[in-house]
């Protein structure tokens, strides 16, 4: 064995893709030219510093800095590259145990080199991988400078002093279970490999690795904090899975739990844009893709583990390189070999009877993807967006979702963590696509109220390929008091060369009055509001809490009068229109918002919003996102940025039978929707018309 996750075998098989073409000779070349910079850089380990600072982004380079320089000496047999990860592990080692605790930032507890602890088991992962690669290298004096005077310090701190966090069901434990793991495995001692495989109380079921893959991933492998946080967590659960295949077989860790880790890598990918980026779900970047160094090693532990599924195939095809590893070897043939591309197919994530539905539809450039969550809250990253969607479509996020408040890693901005405003605003329900009912967040914004609910989901229906429908129905009754919400999220293609439209229908019920905001965040220039517009003279702000106070109002679009009534207005984003119609079961008052009132120290973006507010015991919004036309400044033209929708008519046809005609300049399309359906096939009918 020639270390942790990679044996004799897999090491000439990795030199067959040096200097060559392909997924892994180019990771392979990325990884030289990083450690050929680092050679001549020298060895650099700086004091403590700030989140953020130069210290704290060195320490966090030199850990993978120390993997990939052995991992390049054993590929390339380069004694120059081994002494520089050996002489990384032995400065750090010459005054990690005298460095004090830093000081807390955050609630979570300090390390030494890092304001928490966290980032403290991601140093230790690359270390004890680099530090298993040494081997002969090392002499036995600095073996035994490296382990009592470094890594034995480590395993103290996370297994003894912060035992009380080490058995946590969470990212943080996941990473925490894996870098003493990999440290034990790295230095032989068995204790702390069976503390982090079976958990303090050595059952394997209320901590360590194996309740991880059992509890923290549904058996679909849908990750309650959403795809940012999922892909952060899928690293450490295939590094640790990877050596205890080689190391401990016996356990069958890919096997496991109806191979669970292999369902939460194709759970995590399922949720991808078609352009590689992850939906904001919860605390989440908006430029999160899945070339994430996580993502990578992810997809190539699936593909090597198994099997090529041949959508996952093209997705490692927009990955710019692999893990340089058996599996990303693996990967780079299977990606050679692929063909054409493959659509990835529409998803329902289920954690218990909620979830997350990924409806998809199209190929190549033409390929959209709607989310819609009825899931868990999502413990301390979760966002009161219960029955919220996001909306991809023509390579854009057309209907956006806000993600985290947060600059990472910019130190003059709360030193990179997250901001006052992520409370305030990010995680409010307003900030999100869906229905806020009394200006106030889902489960009243208590977050350990919101982690023992979740939504349901009652419809999934994929008829894409027969009649050009994709739909979900979600609801729930808990999110406000008194109140039962459902959505329909549909995605309805009426020509094959155009885009699916949009139908989004929100019911609420309740038997008091209430007041329904239904707000969506679109993304572009706002051309024309239909109809009539009046602006406002000064920017007013909306509210004064649950993020309303954050929200200015730019001008609205009053209802023409009784009953129900209709909004519409266009927007540019790119090279695409995308008109907003809706019908409202009362009267309602339009609303053009803007973000960012009362931010004093300019921690929020300034985006778009529309709200369409009624009053009511119970209502109805029914909403169709059109796209249309097509625009290119550089060459002056422009098309069709009218929409051809002209009217939106909505019966009643029982309770919670639906009929909904939608009025074209060219006819009509009509269907019924009835959530009570006792199939899928009955869920959305078409009366009349060509479906």
């Amino acid at each position: 064995m020639t270390g942790l996750l990679w044996t004799q075998e897999d090491m000439a098989l990795i030199r067959g893709h040096v200097d060559q073409p392909g997924r892994l000779g180019q990771s392979l070349g990325e990884l030289t030219d990083q450690v050929d910079e680092a050679l001549t850089a020298g060895v650099v380990v700086p004091g403590q510093g700030d989140p953020g600072s130069y210290e704290h982004n060195t320490h966090k380079h030199n850990a993978k800095l120390i993997e990939h320089a052995a991992l390049l000496g054993r590929v390339k047999d380069n004694p120059a590259y081994l002494d520089l990860a050996r002489d990384l592990l032995l400065k750090y080692a010459r005054q990690y145990r005298s460095m004090p605790y830093q000081v807390a930032k955050n609630t979570n507890p300090p390390g030494k080199l890092f304001h928490q602890i966290l980032n403290e088991h991601i140093w230790l992962v690359g270390a004890s991988l680099g530090y298993s690669l040494l081997g002969e290298h090392l002499h036995q004096d600095e073996r035994e400078r490296i382990e009592s005077g470094l890594f034995q310090p480590m395993l103290d701190m996370f297994t003894v002093t912060y035992a009380h966090d080490f058995d946590r069901i969470h990212n943080h434990g996941l990473w925490a279970v894996a870098a003493v793991g990999l440290c034990g495995l790295a230095i032989g001692q068995t204790k702390p490999v069976d503390q982090a495989i079976f958990g303090q109380d050595g059952s394997g079921e209320t901590g360590g690795f194996l309740a991880q893959i059992d509890r923290l991933f549904s058996p679909d492998g849908y990750y309650v904090e959403g795809p940012y946080y999922h892909r952060f967590a899928v690293h450490p659960l295939c590094l640790f899975a990877e050596a205890l295949a080689l190391h401990r077989p016996e356990l069958g860790i890919h096997e496991r739990s109806e191979q669970r880790i292999g369902r939460s890598i194709r759970a995590l990918l399922a949720t991808a844009y078609p352009d590689g980026t992850f939906p904001a779900l919860n605390d989440a970047s908006r430029t999160m893709d899945i070339d994430d160094e996580g993502v990578r090693v992810a997809l190539a532990v699936h593909i090597g583990r198994y099997g090529a599924v041949p959508e996952l195939v093209d997705m490692a095809v927009q990955q710019g390189g692999t893990w340089v590893h058996r599996c990303g070897a693996v990967l780079a043939e299977a990606v050679q070999a692929a063909p054409a591309t493959c659509p990835v197919p529409s998803a329902l994530l289920a954690d218990g009877s909620g979830g997350q539905a990924h409806l998809k539809q199209g190929e190549g450039a033409r390929r959209h993807h709607l989310v819609v969550s009825a899931g868990q809250h999502g413990m301390g990253h979760g966002h009161f967006d219960l029955l919220g969607l996001s909306f991809f479509s023509g390579g854009r996020e057309r209907l956006t979702e806000y993600g985290f408040c947060r600059w990472v890693n910019v130190e003059p901005k709360f030193g990179g963590r997250y901001l006052a405003e992520n409370e305030g605003y990010a995680k409010q329900s307003v900030a999100h696509n869906l229905v806020v009912v009394d200006q106030s967040s889902q489960h009243r914004g208590d977050h350990y109220l919101a982690d023992e609910c979740h939504g349901r989901i009652e419809q999934f229906v994929d008829r894409s390929d027969i009649d050009g429908l994709t739909a979900v129905c979600g609801s729930t009754d808990d999110a406000y008091p008194g109140v039962a919400l459902r959505r329909h999220g549909i995605l309805l293609t009426l020509d094959p060369s155009a885009p699916p439209l949009l139908i989004d229908i929100v019911e609420a019920r309740s038997g008091d009055n209430h007041c329904y905001d239904y707000v969506f965040n679109p993304a572009g220039q706002i051309i024309r509001w239909w109809g009539g517009y009046t602006p406002r003279e000064t920017l007013d702000v909306l509210g004064d809490g649950h993020g309303y106070q954050h929200l200015w109002v730019v001008g609205e679009q009053q209802s023409t009068g009784g009953g129900a009534c209709e909004h519409a207005m266009t927007w540019l984003d790119g090279d695409r229109f995308t008109t907003w119609h809706q019908y409202s079961e009362h009267p309602a008052t339009a609303m053009q918002l803007l973000v960012g009132a009362n931010d004093p120290e300019h921690n929020l973006r300034h985006e778009k919003k529309v709200m369409s507010r009624v009053h009511a015991d119970s209502t109805l919004f029914v909403n169709v996102f059109e796209q249309h036309g097509f625009f290119d400044e550089a060459s002056e033209r422009c098309q069709q940025a009218r929409p051809d929708i002209r009217h939106i008519e909505v019966k009643r046809l029982s309770e919670e039978r639906i009929e909904v005609t939608l009025i074209f300049a060219w006819g009509e399309e009509r269907l019924i929707v009835d959530p009570r359906a006792a199939s899928g096939d009955g869920y959305i009918t078409f009366k009349g018309g060509d479906k």
